[in-house]
């Protein structure tokens, strides 16, 4: 079924937004094709006219989740020049990235849980995309910076593990934390400004001697 030109322009947005939502409740495992379709307002002839499988959607959710995130990480990685330069634009990069787009992260923790391999597999693609590669300029700061004396930690695998989970889960716990404190704090409109500053201030005291 061949869509009209009207249909070419909105079709394709109108279906990943249905799916992101799918795969964010259910994971890629538990999706369902027949879902996305309803929700998107398209039958599935039409469904599988742009993605052939519910794996190639969760792909093209994948490459356009790090598409937001992966050029601005690079940037700051290749202009760093000591570890308080990534410290102060990381948190920015990820709270913001989390808190605006809280789907995405949880489609990928969904997916983190159930099928570690497979996500790591599908997200090793996307970044092998980017040269020079994020991942491996930012371990060779990190030994330099280590070697240096400017980091505490310098095994970059556990900086890493202490660095990237305070950025992404807060759209995650916040609800637990307003439950605990019987009060709404992401309501505020200056939280993101705040979370970020406080988030800095965390990291620095904890990565910088």
């Amino acid at each position: 079924m061949k869509p009209t030109k009207d249909q070419s322009s909105s079709t394709p947005q109108r279906i990943l937004q249905a799916a992101l939502k799918e795969f964010a409740t259910h994971g890629l495992g538990g999706a369902r094709m027949e879902r996305i379709a309803r929700k998107a307002g398209v039958n599935k002839a039409l469904l599988f006219y742009y993605f052939s499988s519910k794996e190639n959607l969760f792909q093209q959710l994948l490459t356009e989740a790090m598409k937001i995130v992966i050029p601005q990480l690079q940037q700051v990685i290749l202009q760093a020049r000591q570890p308080s330069d990534l410290i102060e634009v990381l948190p920015r990069i990820y709270t913001r990235f989390a808190l605006e787009h809280p789907d995405y992260i949880r489609m990928i923790l969904l997916e983190l849980i159930r099928n570690p391999q497979t996500i790591a597999s599908l997200m090793s693609q996307v970044i092998s995309t980017y040269q020079p590669s994020p991942p491996r300029e930012i371990n060779k700061k990190i030994m330099a910076w280590g070697k240096e004396g400017l980091l505490q930690e310098t095994d970059p695998s556990q900086l890493i593990l202490n660095l990237i989970p305070p950025m992404i889960f807060t759209p995650i716990i916040a609800p637990l934390v307003e439950v605990l404190l019987q009060k709404k704090i992401m309501d505020s409109p200056d939280f993101l400004q705040r979370r970020i500053a406080s988030l800095t201030q965390f990291l620095k005291k904890g990565v910088l001697p």
